[in-house]
């Protein structure tokens, strides 16, 4: 007899992550809980796939997970390393999002495999966002020359920049991109339906896992389509109102054992939630 839920799966910052960077010690104990019932763990991120094993190394979560890169456009079982679905966005598609960046002033990093591809590595964001998830930087004269196809393009700038550029992208490419951000400084593009949940689908179908077991974790604007994709979505209490009416639950923040308060009535471990 399969668990209620056969994959459960986290957005990363602000959901799994608490303030301190690290697993809440109830979300440890439900890690173990859900490994001991066979249900795969999924990490979904905005983070490029190498970003994903560095983070999940130093938090020594394990090698069997299901990892969700790039906003759900790559999905890798870390298990035996298959790719499981990849989905680029089209070169032409590319050009324009990065010239209409540039025509309201807003810096452009392109993650690709285990590089980030920039024109200016001397930006602020540069070296953290490569370091962070260990990638090469890559200079070239020109993004819209780009030789490859990205699964994601990232922006980088603050929300006053950014909201223009996110109006103009929805109206004119809002049928070849899907837009969300990942953070106040990050705008993120992915092809067309692909987001968070469609990753979930991409996993489910492969493996045969109906979507009413599968659960999900988020609290910011690209989870809202995993939180909709599966039979139960969680929005952390700390999450953003979009995400709260997303999601079929809302738990506690990510600083009080959020994530455990709701999979402690699925699987089966002990936590004294009265010393949080």
């Amino acid at each position: 007899m399969p668990p209620d839920y056969q994959l459960v799966a986290f957005d990363m910052d602000g959901t799994l992550l608490d303030g301190s960077g690290d697993l809440q010690p109830g979300t440890r104990r439900a890690f173990e809980a859900m490994r001991e019932a066979g249900t795969r763990i999924m990490l979904a991120s905005g983070r490029p796939i190498p970003g994903l094993k560095l983070l999940a190394s130093k938090l020594t979560l394990g090698q069997d997970l299901v990892l969700a890169g790039m906003n759900g456009s790559i999905v890798v079982d870390q298990a035996t390393n298959r790719e499981i679905a990849r989905h680029p966005i089209q070169l032409d598609t590319v050009k324009i999002l990065i010239e209409t960046a540039e025509q309201h002033g807003v810096m452009v990093m392109i993650p690709h495999d285990d590089e980030l591809v920039v024109e200016d590595a001397s930006h602020f964001q540069v070296e953290r966002e490569a370091a962070g998830n260990d990638l090469t930087i890559r200079v070239v004269d020109d993004l819209k020359n780009l030789d490859v196809e990205p699964s994601k393009v990232l922006f980088v700038g603050e929300r006053e920049l950014t909201q223009p550029l996110f109006d103009e992208l929805t109206l004119k490419q809002g049928d070849k991109v899907e837009l969300a951000y990942s953070s106040p400084l990050y705008l993120e593009a992915t092809a067309a339906g692909i987001h968070k949940g469609s990753a979930i689908t991409d996993y489910c179908e492969a493996e045969g896992i109906p979507l009413y077991r599968v659960m999900t974790f988020g609290d910011n604007g690209n989870d809202i389509g995993m939180l909709r994709t599966a039979g139960l979505g969680v929005a952390m209490g700390n999450g953003i109102p979009e995400a709260k009416t997303a999601a079929d639950v809302v738990t506690t923040s990510n600083n009080d054992e959020g994530i455990a308060r709701v999979l402690s009535k699925y699987f089966d471990f002990e936590f004294d939630f009265s010393q949080v």
